[in-house]
């Protein structure tokens, strides 16, 4: 809710929980959380939204925020799905970044657990600083409450297998949004969580069988298949005959797929090789192949199946793709051009 503080004569935004208990105990949890966050952030320098106060009224537990803008997704469309440019995506990321560098100092150590463009904010409509917000789903890497966490086109492969999570779960996250907001288009939008494996591994290859071979029987038996004894290779299960048919292409032997066809793909998704989706960027400045290829280089990264040798956040903020560009500060955000498009698929 938008509302003004008479104190303070101010604007801000009111979340309001509702009233059953489960609610009010993970408010709690991620009330401690946000105030953790303010302290160690007095300055407020690592794009994390404010927690100002807190308050219960008819037994719901209010939590009182500074007042931002529109989210991304909200900026998504109103580009009508068209996209933004490189340029633009690579303040999002720095910005992000700094925050996910931030949450994962050991002394604060938060995952954010549901990274999604609706959970990142402009703090201004026409200006490009942004801040995470909604630590509703968060946690503390050492107290994981919850095994169903990511909102699903945003879901990391250990999560959906089942095995030990840690803050590299919200860079997999940050890999798909910054796709999404260069190609109008989320880039895995499965169905369901067995769709949502099957989009990865047409994009990405197949899941490293160290990986399958940890996760939980009753988490990889959704997926994954071995035929003949143990020696043999994880293959993809059969697409039940009741689920949806993707709209990605098809490949006989995912398992086989070289590094050459993974990069391809990406590459292909993100338009690199024709000026961007589309073509619609093909002579727009900072978006020529040598642009591209970094772009990819690092989104390549951030989706390493392994999230122990997935990039992270200092080591991003590092990549030439993010120093590349020449301010370091949030833009005024540039007129888009908009361009009719259908409806965006539904968000879970």
């Amino acid at each position: 809710m938008r509302a003004v503080d008479k104190q303070t004569n101010r604007d801000v935004a009111i979340k309001i929980i509702k009233s059953k208990k489960p609610f009010m105990q993970q408010a709690k949890t991620e009330i401690d959380l946000l105030v953790n966050l303010c302290q160690n952030d007095s300055s407020d320098q690592n794009n994390i939204v404010r927690l100002i106060s807190h308050f219960v009224f008819r037994n719901h537990q209010c939590l009182v925020f500074e007042m931002l803008s529109l989210n991304l997704y909200e900026l998504l469309k109103n580009t009508q799905f068209r996209g933004v440019s490189l340029n633009l995506i690579r303040k999002f990321a720095k910005q992000i970044l700094k925050a996910l560098q931030f949450l994962a100092q050991p002394d604060v150590d938060i995952i954010h657990c549901d990274l999604k463009p609706e959970n990142i904010l402009l703090r201004h409509p026409k200006r490009s600083a942004v801040k995470v917000i909604d630590f509703g789903s968060s946690c503390k890497s050492n107290k994981r409450m919850y095994s169903y966490i990511q909102s699903r086109f945003y879901r990391s492969p250990e999560v959906m297998l089942g095995l030990p999570y840690t803050v590299s779960i919200d860079m997999w996250s940050l890999g798909c949004i910054l796709v999404e907001m260069h190609t109008g288009e989320p880039l895995f939008s499965g169905s369901d969580q067995f769709d949502q494996i099957q989009k990865l591994v047409e994009v990405l290859g197949m899941v490293p069988s160290e990986m399958i071979d940890r996760s939980p029987e009753n988490h990889r038996s959704q997926f994954f298949v071995r035929s003949g004894n143990s020696q043999e290779p994880w293959t993809l299960k059969e697409r039940p005959v009741e689920g949806e048919a993707s709209d990605a292409p098809q490949r006989s032997s995912p398992g086989q797929l070289t590094k050459s066809e993974v990069a391809r793909s990406l590459s292909e998704i993100v338009g690199a090789d024709i000026g961007g989706p589309r073509s619609s960027r093909r002579d727009e400045p900072g978006h020529s192949p040598a642009d591209y290829n970094l772009f990819v280089d690092l989104i390549q990264s951030m989706l390493d199946y392994d999230p122990n040798t997935r990039i992270k956040s200092e080591e991003a903020l590092r990549h030439p793709f993010i120093l590349d560009g020449s301010s370091h500060e949030p833009q005024p955000l540039s007129s888009s051009r908009h361009r009719s498009r259908s409806n965006p698929v539904a968000r879970n």
